[in-house]
């Protein structure tokens, strides 16, 4: 009886063992659902670069979550780097599925004269800057047409150095001027900009110039003494502001403002 009892224990713990992996392999395993990584700059780059049609690449950016770098600097770039304007528009929109409010685009028309608000980004001296350096700005506040943001807050403006002269002896002022350049609009396009309301005859219209207020020279022998000092150099300090005004009408894509949106 006990041999039979250790038999029937034998061949129930084999079954067990046999049966196990079975049951294990019946088991249903938990499906870790792979996270899809959100789509860079760089991606978009790297698409390009790999010879991707833009309706391809505009598709993948639609389906695909994103974390796209969309300053007014990095759009810029981005159109410096060949990126065309139907993918620019497709990375700042965002994918069609988003739980963000979308973003209504649409033309506006910006007419000659408009006015922009810029701020020097860096302090420039007519010791150091020579002509032909470029003079970088910043775009104030937001710039709306017809209730679309044509150009946005912190976009990039240039100007252009012209004339750049040292001070002198005798209390001669240094000089500096520049001539606007563009602005940077919503759209990524650089828009033409000048410093005069209405466009002028000569190319003087878009030039600002700044000299510094000369050194008195006395007459007599003391001044033979002021005539070996220099006059006060043209410093112009990082943050002024100044008004500069849209060259020639134009048309820019931008982003509809909220009220604007409710009314169309």
């Amino acid at each position: 009886m006990r041999k039979a009892l250790c038999l029937f224990l034998i061949f129930v713990l084999c079954n067990l063992c046999i049966a196990s992996p079975v049951l294990k392999a019946q088991q249903p395993a938990h499906e870790t659902k792979p996270t899809s990584a959100e789509l860079t700059n760089q991606d978009v780059l790297d698409m390009i670069k790999s010879g991707l049609a833009t309706e391809v690449i505009v598709a993948k950016i639609k389906s695909s979550p994103s974390k796209f770098d969309t300053s007014p600097a990095t759009l810029a770039e981005l159109k410096t780097a060949g990126v065309n304007d139907s993918i620019v528009m497709a990375m700042v929109t965002g994918r069609e599925h988003t739980e963000a409010a979308p973003v209504t685009l649409a033309d506006a028309k910006v007419p000659d004269g408009t006015e922009i608000e810029i701020q020097l980004q860096n302090t420039l001296s007519g010791q150091e800057a020579k002509v032909g350096d470029v003079v970088d700005f910043t775009v104030v506040r937001d710039v709306e047409v017809n209730g679309v943001v044509v150009f946005q807050r912190d976009a990039p403006a240039r100007a252009k150095v012209t004339t750049s002269k040292k001070a002198g002896r005798w209390g001669k002022a240094g000089k500096l001027e520049w001539a606007m350049q563009d602005i940077q609009g919503a759209d990524g396009n650089r828009i033409p900009a000048r410093f005069t309301k209405r466009e002028l005859g000569d190319s003087k219209g878009g030039t600002v110039a700044v000299a510094a207020v000369a050194t008195t020279v006395l007459l007599g022998p003391l001044g033979l003494l002021w005539g070996l000092k220099k006059g006060k150099p043209a410093i112009i300090p990082a943050g002024n502001r100044y008004s500069v005004f849209v060259h020639g009408d134009t048309t820019i894509k931008g982003k509809v403002t909220a009220n604007a949106a409710n009314t169309r």
